[in-house]
């Protein structure tokens, strides 16, 4: 507002957001809120029309910045994240969020030039060596979509082989390829056995997961599952197990009334999931050898018309499972694609749809992967393969420090736990309130009982509702007491550093903010923390182990980018990253700040055309719109490390070894879409977390 709209008041030129009318009716595009006839009640200066702005935008925004402008600056603006109300009708909103990044950087080179001189551009970041690809990639390093490959022939090839030695090939393949996912999953589970329960009631349920579960195992018709692992078939006899919880009538704004009727049906329904699992299940399982037991569990549909999600039996079918120690992983009911046969003589076998396949995929190979925390390879492999010494890569533990925070309902739950990967394959989990590590696969059965205790009495609330000097005293003790073998650690800047809290005054690892790294990179400040106040130096004999602290950060606290070009304003192509790639900044010499950032996901093909990568939002070219592609790019994460062995801080080149082993641990066997945002261990700890917060009547 560049010019007076009531005699008498002064002018204070600001930008204000004004909002359009935008939901498809008649009254559509006039300005929202009544706000002319606010105006118009005070005889004050009303506002251009939104037609006038919209037919020509150019003539009410100063674009050109001129400094005699003297009139109000209108400017349309389409940003992501803005909610229009005709989004939630069938229309819906044409415009995708997002920039292709060749936008994104004329954006940004525009900006820089409108403040010459006030914003400047830093310099751009080396490229770290490329990571692992190709037939150098470690078996760590691969999912389920590389092990469950069949060997490619060339033309020449099959011109060359029979028929039986391509048949021959392809078994001797699918046989070396079996050994690897058994050895995965007995690394993992640390030599126990493994007993997985497959709990159904449709027999499409059945069939389908029974399929997919060999399909994990690349097991062929007649072949048997690893000695290591058995898998038994459960029919669930009773078919209310399955039916929601009954409301009794009452809905949501009965308030009390409902949420106390629910809780009683949550009892009486888990009563009876347990009085099954102990008939049924539990029967089966060897007490000579106690296996780990893990169970993939029918659970009808999710999502019905008329049910509300706090019916839903998902949470009461985990919290029985874990109550009789047995980790859980739900299916909704298998139905095949309908059949447009009208002859019911003719025999036609059943088919599923890609996407039911796809997530009785993904849900089997959650529960043989990632549940047990398994990897295809040794670990110890990635990390020769990022720089670090072999005699020390073979005794690697890499820990990372977990948490995860909800606010969701009336109580605030806020944990976290320790997850150590080891060398050799095995998971390992430290809870604040325990002195021991235990395997990963058992970690879930704990976790899942300490949020039950809480569920059931609220006296045992505090224990979930960590505080900020919690999470200090926390990582502390899991620093400090790192063990014989050489250890990387990993956590993130968020909250570690800034807990708020009226309890504790706040108080939190305060060394981990950036006005304090630089200065302390060299101790590990724990004056502020119980059962600890003290300065640890970098030369502290219980610490000799500890190679170095790498802190993350990411979000918004990480820089937007754009590849291929030495400055902004350049004119070559800019195209998302097809593999993960590292970089790294040196300008400040004594904190090495290395920034990881993932592959593009498969699901954002359509945005890596040649065409779409250089369109704006308004262009088009070739049939393909920029408004109609959402783009999505991989965000930064940052990694630096401090508390740094003297061994690794002799040449840069030792840093950077040290900040690949997080980046290249950016994989999960069970995800075949990209990178996972966090490296493994701390995957698998926020994953685990998110599991049993159900538990809690939390949906995440």
């Amino acid at each position: 507002m560049n010019e007076e709209r009531l005699s008498g008041y002064e002018v204070d030129s600001t930008l204000i957001r004004l909002t359009i009318e935008n939901n498809g009716r008649e009254d559509s595009n006039l300005w929202k809120f009544q706000l002319p006839n606010l105006l118009a009640s005070f005889k004050a200066r009303p506002l251009e029309t939104t037609d006038n702005i919209r037919c020509n935008p150019a003539r009410y925004g100063n674009l050109d910045n001129h400094p005699n402008w003297n009139r109000d600056e209108y400017y349309l603006v389409h940003a992501e994240g803005y909610k229009y109300e005709h989004e939630n009708h069938k229309r819906g909103h044409s415009i995708k969020p997002g920039f292709s990044l060749q936008e994104r950087g004329d954006i940004v080179a525009q900006v820089l030039e409108l403040l010459d001189g006030v914003l400047i551009s830093d310099n751009p970041m080396q490229s770290d060596i490329p990571a692992p690809s190709g037939q150098k990639t470690p078996l760590a390093m691969r999912d389920y979509e590389y092990i469950s490959q069949p060997p490619s022939f060339t033309k020449q090839q099959k011109e060359k082989l029979t028929e039986k030695e391509i048949k021959q090939r392809v078994d001797n393949r699918r046989q070396e390829r079996q050994t690897i996912i058994a050895d995965a999953i007995e690394r993992a589970l640390q030599g126990k056995p493994i007993h997985i329960f497959l709990l159904w009631r449709e027999r499409d349920t059945c069939d389908v997961t029974c399929q997919t579960l060999r399909d994990a195992f690349l097991l062929d018709e007649g072949e048997d599952f690893p000695d290591h692992v058995k898998v038994s078939s459960v029919w669930i006899n009773d078919p209310n197990l399955l039916k929601p919880l009954d409301t009794a009538g009452l809905a949501p704004k009965d308030g009390q009334e409902f949420d106390k009727q629910i809780r009683n049906q949550h009892q009486m329904k888990l009563d009876a999931w347990r009085k099954f699992l102990k008939h049924e299940v539990i029967a089966l399982i060897d007490s000579t050898t106690k296996p780990y037991c893990f169970a993939i569990v029918e659970i009808g549909q999710r999502k019905k018309k008329g049910v509300h999600p706090k019916q839903s039996i998902y949470r009461v079918v985990r919290e029985a499972c874990v109550l009789e120690k047995i980790g859980s992983q739900m299916v909704q009911t298998v139905k095949p694609k309908s059949s447009d046969k009208e002859d019911e003589s003719i025999d036609t076998s059943l088919s599923y749809s890609k996407k039911t396949e796809g997530r009785i995929l993904n849900a089997v190979l959650d529960l043989t992967l990632r549940q047990v925390g398994a990897l295809y390879g040794l670990p110890s492999e990635v990390y020769e393969q990022a720089g670090i010494p072999k005699e020390i890569a073979q005794n690697l533990d890499v820990i990372a420090l977990c948490r995860r925070k909800t606010n969701q309902g009336q109580d605030n739950i806020h944990y976290a736990l320790a997850v150590r990967l080891r060398a050799t394959g095995a998971v390992d989990v430290l809870f604040p309130d325990r002195n021991n590590w235990i395997p990963y696969a058992q970690a879930g059965i704990e976790l899942g009982q300490i949020f039950s205790r809480v569920r059931r009495d609220r006296n045992y609330l505090k224990t979930v509702q960590l505080k900020g000097i919690e999470l200090a005293k926390f990582a502390a003790d899991v620093l400090t007491q790192v063990g014989d073998c050489p250890t990387i650690a990993l956590i993130e800047a968020d909250v570690w550093r800034n807990e708020r809290g009226e309890e504790n005054g706040g108080q939190a690892w305060f060394q981990l903010k950036n006005e304090y790294l630089l200065a302390k990179r060299d101790i590990l400040d724990f004056q502020h923390v119980p059962g600890h106040a003290c300065v640890y130096p970098r030369d502290h004999n219980e610490l000799k182990n500890l190679l170095g602290i790498i802190r993350f950060r990411t979000g918004d606290e990480t820089t937007q980018y754009i590849t291929n070009r030495e400055a902004w304003n350049q004119t070559s192509p800019a195209r998302d990253l097809i593999h993960l790639s590292g970089f790294y900044d040196t300008s400040v010499p004594e904190l090495l700040h290395y920034f990881s950032i993932g592959r593009l996901p498969k699901t954002q093909k359509a945005q890596d055309t040649s065409t779409a990568r250089e369109l704006y939002m308004l262009d088009s070219q070739n049939n393909e719109y920029g408004v109609n592609i959402s783009f999505k790019h991989q965000q930064m994460l940052e990694i630096l490390p401090f508390f740094v062995h003297p061994d690794f801080q002799k040449i840069e080149e030792s840093l950077k070894s040290l900040c690949r082993v997080p980046h290249y641990l950016r994989f999960s066997p069970a995800s075949s879409m990209g990178n996972i945002h966090s490296p493994y261990p701390m995957h698998l700890g926020k994953q685990l977390i998110k599991d049993h917060l159900c538990i809690l009547g939390i949906e995440v």
